[in-house]
């Protein structure tokens, strides 16, 4: 994009953005104005951060004025956003609600063991990331708003199609990897559009819809146990296919994008993916992070509830135990994420990611009473949170614009990996069937707060890479 009456500028400015709306993509137009002093400059190549990281556009005069073409608000833009928190809430939140059918699942086929229960939910969220891949090169020809609508149907009728299921293997294609395929159609354009209206509040933008996410982790645990006692659970599948169908219509028409997809250019293979930015060491190592992160993360969301059934805590919190966690993570993604734009997305994450790890061991390893549990589910909820939504945006900040739909389909690689293996090694912990005491959740919580300490470990280490001020915001 070229500013209008500046052409004087026009060399200057990125011409081979990819992709519409994934973050950060004009960040380094604005950092070519914000450089300010040629010793800026150097002190950013010394540090390695890349054209993406943070500045904000300096006062120019009119003569060369510097537009920002980021609407950073407006009826349209939160109408967007409406619609991205929309889509979170119908791909991601139920994926963090599958807890509720891990703990149905255990009753209903005691024959059959915990971890090979726990991969349907495996599938689900590990087919929401791989799919992304996919669906982002389709969205190059034809657009987000098609794919997010088919997403949307996918996702209807596998709720539809679970009401009709009669045995286990069922479980597997139907909700793991129909649901799965529906989720990763739609979910990562919900992103990828909203960051085409906002810049500087981006990380507070995705905050609010991985938010909305966490917020669905609360209605759908209790709507989904509340409509099994009550109309049982084929009934309560198709009244669920039913919901969607309203909303994701609704999220289609709102996600409107504000850019065209970009053309293939002349050599560009088909898939429109570098290749080449697997080779950045600093990138592996946000990406060995983000998995780590996720195999330790979807072990505490699905065997919590059935921690609690368990051990026997209060009916109430084993009703509840499941939205208490996800209704945290919403303030531990909205509130984090303000502050990363204004301290930096590492200086935020690591602490957050440290007190993920410290939790599991400190209480959940030690408490076996319903206000320890109800403790330990009202703060891992709030610090597991945080990462969820800024390691993506913190992969925008760090990495090239321009090669950003490359290192988001990597990125969400790994991450559908962690979700897939993580719960399938937890589960091997837990004693199979409808039984009662605490067998296994201490090696549960071991292993959870291990993982989570190793990626704080190695997120300190990376952002050494980068820098070792204290005080620098990164």
């Amino acid at each position: 994009m070229i500013f209008p009456g500046h052409e004087k500028f026009r060399h200057s400015l990125t011409q081979d953005i990819e992709i519409p709306g994934v973050d950060g993509q004009h960040d380094s137009n604005a950092s070519s104005f914000a450089q300010g002093t040629e010793d800026t400059m150097n002190k950013d190549k010394e540090l390695g951060l890349s054209a993406v990281e943070e500045k904000q556009p300096l006062e120019l005069t009119t003569s060369n004025k510097a537009i920002s073409d980021f609407p950073e608000g407006g009826t349209r833009a939160w109408l967007v956003c409406v619609a991205a928190s929309t889509i979170l809430s119908f791909s991601f939140g139920m994926v963090n609600s599958y807890g509720v059918y891990q703990s149905y699942y255990e009753t209903t086929y005691p024959h059959v063991s915990s971890n090979t229960l726990s991969i349907i939910g495996s599938m689900q969220s590990c087919f929401t990331f791989i799919f992304a891949i996919p669906s982002t090169v389709a969205m190059y020809y034809v657009g987000p708003q098609p794919l997010v609508f088919v997403g949307g149907f996918i996702m209807s009728l596998s709720y539809f199609m679970l009401s009709l299921q009669n045995d286990i293997w069922e479980l597997f294609v139907i909700q793991g990897l129909m649901f799965g395929l529906g989720s990763g159609m739609a979910y990562v354009h919900a992103t990828a559009v909203l960051f085409q209206y906002f810049h500087k509040k981006k990380a507070l933008v995705q905050g609010i819809q991985t938010a909305c996410a966490s917020i669905a982790g609360v209605y759908w645990p209790i709507g989904v146990r509340g409509l099994i006692d009550t109309v049982g659970f084929r009934w309560s599948n198709r009244v669920i296919g039913f919901i969607y169908i309203p909303f994701m219509i609704m999220a289609t028409i709102l996600l409107k994008p504000r850019l065209p997809p970009p053309k293939r250019k002349p050599g560009q293979n088909f898939f429109r993916i570098n290749f080449k930015v697997i080779l950045d060491y600093k990138f592996l190592t946000i990406n060995l992070c983000w998995m780590l992160f996720i195999m330790s993360l979807f072990p505490g969301l699905f065997y919590i509830d059935l921690f609690c059934r368990r051990v026997q805590v209060s009916q109430n919190l084993t009703k509840y135990s499941v939205a208490i966690v996800n209704a945290s993570a919403c303030f531990g993604r909205i509130i984090p994420g303000y502050m990363a734009d204004k301290i930096g997305r590492l200086n935020i994450l690591i602490p957050f990611v440290i007190l993920s790890g410290i939790f599991p061991l400190a209480i959940w390893m030690n408490v076996r009473n319903t206000g320890g549990t109800a403790a330990f589910c009202v703060l891992w909820g709030f610090v597991s949170g945080a990462p969820v939504s800024l390691m993506p945006s913190a992969v925008g900040q760090l990495f090239p614009a321009k090669d950003m739909p490359s290192y988001l389909s990597f990125f969400f690689t790994f991450g559908g990996i962690g979700s897939l293996i993580g719960p399938i090694i937890a589960g091997t912990f837990i004693p199979k069937g409808d039984v009662i005491g605490d067998m296994g959740f201490d090696k549960l919580a071991i292993y959870v707060g291990v993982f989570e300490l190793a990626v704080s470990l190695i997120l300190i280490i990376l952002r050494c890479c980068y820098t070792r001020k204290l005080m620098y915001k990164i």
